[in-house]
C-alpha cells in the first residue's frame, strides 16, 4: 500500500447504497455468491452455523464425492454452502449451485426432484419430500435439507428458501423442448430434461453411446405407466446422422431384439425386461415411446409433437 486514498467510482457508491437499503446485490456471471444466504434477522430463529464454503470448477468434486459429474454434465459454474441451526438445535444445510444458463439450472431441478413430493411456488418451481427442498429460478439451484421431518425444521427450510428466492433477482422459463412431450396425461412432476448420457441413461439405459450424441433430451411418463424419450438434434441431417449410428447399435449390442409381432414398417425393439421401444423420426428429435405393451409403446412414440 502506497497510502494515496483510492477513489470510489460511480459503480461502488451505488453498491454502497443498495447495502445499506438492506437490499442484496444480485451477482453477475462469475460473481460470489454469497449475497443469496439468508443472514442476520432474515430467518427469525435461524442463525448462521460456521462459516460458508465455496467451490467452483472441478473442485466440485472435492465436495461431491461420485455425485459431481452429473452437475459438470449440466454446466455447474459454482456452489456456496452453508449450514443454519435453531434454538433447538436442529440443523438445516442450504446449497445454492450457479449453473451455465436457466436450461441447466431447471435440467439440475428436474434430475434431483422425486415428482412425489409437495409442489412448491418458488422460482421457477419446487417441491418439498420429507425433509428436503429443491427449487430453481434463472442460473441458480437452491437445495435445503433438513435432517428430519418435525415442523420446526419443516418451517425453517420453507422459510430460508423463501429468502434465497426473494434474493435471486434472475428468472428463466423451462427449455422449450419440454413443451414438445404430449400434455394429456403428462405427470409434472416426471419430466426430466437431459444434456448428456449420464442423465439419459438414468433414465433409461441405451447401453451404447454411438448416435446419442444429441443437444438436449426430456423425459416424460403417463398415466398408463407409458415413457416417452425426446432426443433433440437440433437439425433433421443431425437427427437423420445420428439415427444411422443408433440403428445398428441397438441391433448389434445384444441386449435387444427385435419382436416378431411388430408391424414391419415400424421400428421397434424389446429390452431384457419385456419393455418393446418404438422409434419414430419427428423433424430434428428422435422420439422413443417405451411400455410393456406393444401399441402403447408405438402410440407413445407417435404423440411427440
Amino acid at each position: 500500500m502506497n497510502g494515496k486514498p483510492r477513489s470510489i467510482g460511480p459503480a461502488a457508491i451505488v453498491l454502497a447504497l443498495v447495502v445499506s437499503a438492506g437490499v442484496a446485490p444480485v451477482p453477475r456471471p462469475g460473481g460470489p455468491l454469497r449475497p443469496f444466504l439468508p443472514g442476520g434477522d432474515d430467518v427469525p430463529g435461524w442463525a448462521m452455523d460456521g462459516e460458508c464454503q465455496e467451490y467452483e470448477g472441478e473442485d466440485l468434486f472435492t465436495y461431491i464425492d461420485g455425485g459431481a459429474e452429473i452437475y459438470q454434465e449440466y454446466g455447474f459454474r459454482r456452489v456456496i454452502v452453508q449450514d443454519y441451526e435453531n434454538a433447538a438445535g436442529k440443523s438445516i444445510s442450504l446449497e445454492i449451485f450457479e449453473m451455465a444458463a436457466p436450461a441447466a439450472a431447471y435440467g439440475m431441478f428436474s434430475f434431483k426432484r422425486s415428482g412425489q413430493g409437495r409442489s412448491l411456488d418458488l422460482g421457477g418451481g419446487g417441491e418439498l419430500e420429507d425433509y428436503y427442498l429443491n427449487f430453481w429460478k434463472g442460473r441458480f439451484l437452491a437445495t435445503l435439507t433438513g435432517f428430519d421431518e418435525t415442523a420446526g425444521t419443516v418451517e425453517g427450510l420453507l422459510a430460508l428458501a423463501k429468502v434465497v428466492d426473494a434474493k435471486v433477482q434472475e428468472g428463466g422459463r423451462a427449455p422449450e423442448l419440454v413443451a414438445h412431450l404430449a400434455p394429456e396425461g403428462l405427470g409434472a412432476g416426471s419430466i426430466k430434461y437431459l444434456k448428456g448420457l449420464l442423465g439419459l441413461n438414468n433414465v433409461y439405459p441405451f447401453y451404447t453411446a454411438r448416435g446419442l450424441a444429441f443437444q438436449e433430451a426430456v423425459r416424460g411418463t403417463y398415466e398408463g405407466g407409458e415413457t416417452l424419450i425426446l432426443l433433440d438434434y437440433a437439425t433433421a441431417e443431425a437427427r437423420h446422422a445420428a439415427w444411422a449410428e443408433l440403428l445398428p447399435a441397438l441391433e448389434s449390442s445384444g441386449r435387444f431384439e427385435r419382436p416378431a409381432n411388430a408391424p414391419a414398417e415400424a421400428i421397434v425393439f424389446r429390452d431384457g425386461k419385456g419393455q418393446y421401444i418404438a422409434f419414430a423420426e419427428v423433424g430434428p428429435r428422435i422420439a422413443v415411446g417405451i411400455h410393456s405393451d406393444l401399441d402403447r409403446a408405438l402410440a407413445t412414440a407417435a404423440r411427440a409433437r
